[in-house]
């Protein structure tokens, strides 16, 4: 095992415990600069942001799945008072504890890091996965231009040489904002090796024209959301490892429904080298971030 993965299990299992860099880097037999550089190297975050992220989002998570009160989830966070959690909490989700807990959908969720082999992606890939969250969406209509294409997993994908054509062909059929959010939707409902209908366009209320194109109604949904950025040739990949490796470890269950991809304003998706997320629909089988609490 890793000195760093060391360190991430100790952070994983102490959240609520005070957490700093001397004591860790003391245990894994660095000093403070080694285990900053390295741990830095390692996750892409600074050790302080981290334990932050990691700590909100198992707050988030007893706020959906626990009845306790709020001080008991500031403090079992590794936050010293209610008033400091509450300020964090707002900060970091847009919105007050209460509120989250109302609402009822998990969003912006950090996932656990993990510096175990078999749960990275190789490491001619890392450099195209900066993060992964659970996330959620309401409902939702998608207008835009659709065609039948052989996904990733297909014998014969084609995947790579239509989805260009679709994206300039709704480009060309639209007077759509070029600054909106494009949005391709998946249709996986038959499995991920049968042909799929793939839908290139934007949300209906962004595309002016909108009611000359096809549109895809997605029912609100709880997802695993994958940052990618890369050769779009990769993405295939990326969703193998992640099938094979970390999904199985998630507490998460994919479904077969509509996959998104979502890229951002200005950016174009037909574009060979693209910045976007892969939202991946899923059931939550159990929390993504264990924690100790009888009532949970």
């Amino acid at each position: 095992m890793s000195r760093i993965q060391q360190v991430l299990d100790h952070v994983h299992q102490n959240l609520d415990k005070p957490l700093a860099v001397p004591e860790l880097a003391e245990r894994c037999g660095l000093s403070r600069w080694q285990f900053n550089r390295i741990f830095s190297r390692q996750t892409g975050l600074s050790l302080g942001r981290y334990v932050r992220e990691l700590r909100l989002s198992r707050a988030a998570e007893m706020l959906l799945f626990t009845n306790r009160r709020m001080i008991d989830i500031a403090l079992a966070c590794g936050f010293n008072s209610d008033i400091s959690f509450s300020r964090s909490f707002k900060q970091h989700f847009g919105c007050a504890p209460v509120k989250y807990r109302q609402r009822g959908l998990p969003c912006l969720l950090k996932t656990p890091m993990s510096c175990h082999p078999d749960l990275l992606p190789p490491e001619s890939l890392r450099s195209r996965v900066p993060g992964i969250r659970l996330d959620s969406r309401p409902t939702f209509t998608v207008a835009g231009v659709t065609d039948q294409v052989n996904g990733l997993f297909s014998e014969n994908p084609d995947f790579y040489e239509k989805l260009p054509q679709l994206w300039q062909e709704f480009t060309g059929m639209t007077s759509a904002d070029t600054d909106c959010t494009r949005v391709g939707v998946l249709d996986v409902t038959r499995g991920s090796e049968e042909p799929i209908t793939y839908l290139a366009g934007a949300e209906a209320q962004e595309v002016p024209d909108a009611h000359t194109l096809s549109c895809i109604t997605v029912p609100e949904r709880n997802y695993v959301v994958i940052a990618f950025h890369g050769p779009l040739a990769s993405l295939a990949d990326v969703l193998k490892w992640f099938f094979r490796a970390w999904l199985p470890n998630s507490g998460c269950e994919a479904l077969n429904a509509q996959d998104l991809e979502i890229y951002p304003p200005g950016l174009n998706p037909s574009a060979s080298e693209v910045s976007m997320e892969y939202w991946i629909p899923v059931k939550l089988c159990q929390p993504i971030i264990s924690w100790n609490a009888p009532n949970c």
